[in-house]
This record gives structure tokens, sequence and C-alpha cells, in this order.
């Protein structure tokens, strides 16, 4: 009887663990791999209305490189420029970063720079020994210019180190002092576009920030506990890539173009890279590197012209020639609140934390009507700041997925009192066909939506203006819709052939790690995003 005991409960804490994700967030621990082989097709143009004297442009240019669990080998790459540059080189930097630098005078036509590669990206997943004690007793000096503190990455301020002195307090190990300041990050640090400043100060004082933010603020703590850590900038690509769990998977997506991440030194196990809106230890092979430094003014592209700065736009083409995905989860830990992914590191003393609490629902405003969400989203996003004669690429892009595809895509959200919906708003963009749009507001069902709810009224298509950027599409009901305290979910849908993007939040911003899903034309709701899509509820109080 003792052994079915036993067996039983073996058999529970699995269906809790895997078969309900849901249950609790956390970090999720994998074993496997995944190899890709990627045709990138980077494009870079300058609008130029008007004759320049000069410009000069420094581009990031991909390279090899291969760290404990991550490869990257580039072959056949190419640059073309059109028109041709009075003067082209390309050169290394300190950080043995490669860059190409075109300067042009008296220009007349707008300039396109197309950087063509294929990139074999490689992440092997295995457990690994780390013997490395906290605080370090011997860093290298060649890895020594990753402890300095700097404009945009402040380590030496009072309040970064106090509060990385608290995060890392009887931390016993590299690892443990890593994991703590990473967990952190990710759970009280959210996403943004367009913030008005980078530096890891600003990023702590406000909580938020782009993926240049996210960076530089666990850049600053990781320094400032003694530990070196540097910025990588490269490329992101938007193709999907699954995680089984039980009878879901759990879906990782990013918008395609610039963006930045980090790498952290080991003595024992080298530079290991960090995404910290992902997943720690290694990155997927969704990322490709460029470059590294000390914070992300040195791993951007610049450009200086003469007598204005003109218009700059990017587009990023990405064509999978070969993408193998064998990755299971063993284990789990407990923190942070959304996902992030790792593989096992086996140290000298095991992290043993309690359970965090269920994240709380977001506070209802105290109007009679009033509106709640995750409503901050920029109408366009901006890739670039000027400072003076000279701009910056800011390491941004567009997420948003095409929500009228084979797929079906919703998002949840919580009343904890009795409310009248008025209207449910989404942030969309519309590119074109015909038909109508229209939502489902439908009651929860074991963590997922249910068949039973409100439907709205369509929207047609020909009434919604194709402008850039996005924009809130309204949707109301034909009768009154009145929901009690609990769990509901916006699911979208279209009749004809409708082209719209919903725009959506990296991470987690609003609710909890199982707060987005998606279906292949059914009703079994088997995928889980990681990131949260941008609405709003107008409602009013009973």
């Amino acid at each position: 009887m003792r052994k079915i005991l036993i067996v039983y409960k073996i058999l529970i804490l699995f269906f809790i663990v895997f078969l309900c994700p849901s249950a609790f967030s956390k970090t999720l621990i994998l074993e496997g791999s995944l190899q890709s082989r990627i045709k990138v097709t980077q494009q870079m143009r300058f609008d130029v209305p008007e004759p320049l004297e000069t410009l000069s442009f420094k581009f990031a240019l991909p390279k090899n490189f291969l760290n404990k669990f991550m490869s990257q080998k580039i072959q056949n790459l190419d640059i073309k420029i059109e028109p041709e540059p009075e003067k082209f080189e390309t050169v290394t930097d300190r950080y043995e970063n490669h860059w190409g630098i075109a300067s042009w005078k008296n220009l007349t036509k707008s300039v396109k720079v197309i950087v063509t590669f294929e990139a074999f990206v490689g992440s092997e997943l295995k457990a690994e020994n780390s013997l490395a004690e906290f605080p370090l007793k011997s860093i290298p000096e060649s890895e020594r210019l990753f402890l300095k503190s700097t404009e945009l990455v402040q380590s030496e301020h009072p309040e970064i180190i106090k509060l990385t002195q608290e995060l890392t307090k009887d931390a016993q190990t590299e690892y443990e002092a890593v994991t703590r300041i990473l967990n952190w990050v990710v759970d009280h640090i959210k996403y943004t576009y367009n913030p008005p400043q980078f530096d890891a100060l600003w990023t702590l004082k406000t909580g938020k920030g782009n993926c240049q933010n996210f960076a530089h603020i666990a850049i600053a703590l990781l320094r400032a506990s003694g530990i070196p850590s540097r910025v990588v900038g490269g490329l992101t690509l938007k193709e999907q890539w699954k995680i089984p769990m039980g009878k879901s998977f759990l879906v990782q997506s990013m918008g395609q173009g610039g963006h930045a991440w980090i790498e952290i030194y080991f003595p024992d196990l080298g530079w290991l890279s960090y995404d910290p809106q992902q997943s720690k230890q290694f990155t997927s092979t969704r990322h490709i590197k460029q470059t590294h430094a000390l914070e992300s003014d040195e791993v951007n592209d610049t450009w200086k012209a003469y007598p204005y700065l003109p218009a700059y736009t990017e587009t990023i083409n990405a064509q999978f020639l070969f993408d193998r995905i064998n990755i299971s989860p063993k284990a789990s830990e407990n923190y942070p609140k959304a996902y992030l992914l790792s593989n096992k590191m086996i140290v000298k003393r095991e992290i043993v934390e309690k359970p965090p609490p269920p994240p709380p629902p977001p506070l209802l405003p105290k109007e009679k009507v009033f509106e709640f969400g995750n409503m901050d989203f920029p109408n366009l996003v901006e890739l670039y700041q000027i400072s003076g004669d000279r701009a910056m690429k800011i390491l941004d892009r567009e997420t948003a997925e095409y929500v009228t595809s084979k797929y079906i895509y919703a998002q949840a959200f919580r009343v904890d009192e009795l409310v009248e919906i008025e209207k449910i708003s989404l942030a969309m963009r519309k590119f074109g066909g015909d038909g109508t749009i229209y939502i489902d507001l439908v009651y929860d069902e074991n963590s997922k939506p249910g068949l039973k709810g409100f439907r709205s009224n369509p929207v047609f298509l020909e009434n919604i203006q194709k402008r850039p950027g996005y924009y809130w599409i309204d949707f109301t009901f034909p009768d009154k819709v009145i929901i009690e305290k609990g769990r509901y979910w916006i699911v979208l849908r279209h009749s004809g052939d409708v082209i719209i993007n919903w725009f959506f939040i990296p991470g987690n911003p609003y609710g909890d790690a199982d707060d987005t899903r998606s279906t292949l034309k059914g009703y079994s709701w088997e995928d889980i995003l990681n990131y949260d899509f941008v609405f709003k509820v107008r409602a009013k109080r009973q």
C-alpha cells in the first residue's frame, strides 16, 4: 500500500508540474538541443529627399562565437551598398566586434545597405557543474574591464549597490547570486517602447524600459556584486519555437529586429549567454549575435550627416533553411513570475526558496465608469534616437501577431466585483483583405478559454482606416454584458479574408504567466504564449 501511495504522489506531482503549467510560474529546466541554419537579409535605408553634403554610417556585422552552450558560425557574408560610397571599410574594435563603415559626399539619392549571410546557430542544453563561489575570488585581468561603471551602467551608484547587497545576501555561489538578480529584474521591470532613457538608474527608479534597459539594470546589479557582465547587440527572429509541457506547449516568440541581451562571466565556465526576458545560460537559435561591449551605446549602429539627419528604416528577412528543435522540460524552479528557460546547473549549494504567492489581480480604478487592461503601447516604434548631428539605432522592434492567420488568439483578464462591460478595445493594425473581425468574451474553464460567454458586434474591415502604426479598435456588444468576479478571456475571431495584427508586450506585464493562449483552429488552446496582448476594457460598476 505504501508503494502505491508513493507512486500516486509522484503522478500527482508530475501532473501539477508538467500538465498544469499555470499552477505556478517558474523557471523551466530544459534538456536537448536547438540547431538552425538561417539565411538572413538585413536591409537598411536612408531617405535623402534633399542633397546631403556628407553622410557616414557605421553598422554592426555578425561574427562567429562559441561558449559552453552556444555556437554561431557565419558564412557567405555579402554587403551591397547603393549608391556606391566614396569610402567603405571593415574594422575590428577592442572587443573583437566587426563593423562596416561607409561614407558619402554630395549625396543626392536615397541610400540602401543590404547585408546578407547564412548563420549556423546551435544551443546545446545539458547539465553542467559550476564551482564558482560568491563573492568571486579570482577574476582574470582580461575580464575585469567588464566590472567597470559607465554612464549607462551605474554600478557604483549607492541605490544600485544597496539593492545588490539585499538580493545577494547570504548567497554562497555565483549561480545563486546571478539567479537572484535575474529573477528580480524579470519580476520588477516592465517592458515599454521608446523610453526616454536607457540607463540602469532610470530603469531602477521607473521600473520600466526596453531590452537595453533590461540589459543595463541587470549588468549594473551584477557588476556591483563583483560579477563581470556585458551587453550583447544583435538580431532576433520572429520564427516561433515550442516546448512540450504535457498536453500543452510553451511558445517562444519575439519581434524581428534589433535586440539587446547580456553575457555573464563564470571563472570555471567562461562567458554564458542570458536574455533577461527569456532565458538563462543560453539564448535560442532566434538570437544572432553581432557585438558585445560595456554598454549599448558601443554596440548600436550610428550615423552622422550634414546639413540634416536623414530618416532611417530597417527590415529583416529570415529564411530558415534548417530548423531542428529537440527540447524537453526536466524540472522547474519556482521563480520568477514569468517563464524563464534554463539548462540544469549543478552547484555547491542548491537554491532553496519558498514558492511565491500567486500574483494578485490588478486593482480596478475606483470610479463608477472606468478602464483597465494592458493599455500602454506606441503608435509607432522608433528605430533611432537623435543627438545633435548624430543618430543611433535603438535596439527595439515591433512585436505583434498576425491574428487572422491559421491560429486563434486569446488574452485573459480578471475582475474582482460585479461590472457591466461597455466595450473592449484592442491595439491593432489593418493591412488589407475584407470581411469582419469580432471578439468572444468567454468564461475561464480550467485556466483556458471556455465555450460560454458573449459575442461582440462585428467590425467591418472597410470601416477601419488603413494607416501606419497601431491604434485602438473598439468592440461593443448587442446586449448588456454583466460579469461577476472571476477570470475571463478575450478571443479574437474573424470572417472573410482579413489581414490584421494585434500588438503585444514581451513578457507578462499585465497578469500571470498563463494569461495569453492560442489554438490551431480548435478549442484545445494548447499553446501558452510568452507575452501579453495590448487591450483595454471599459466597464461600469453595478
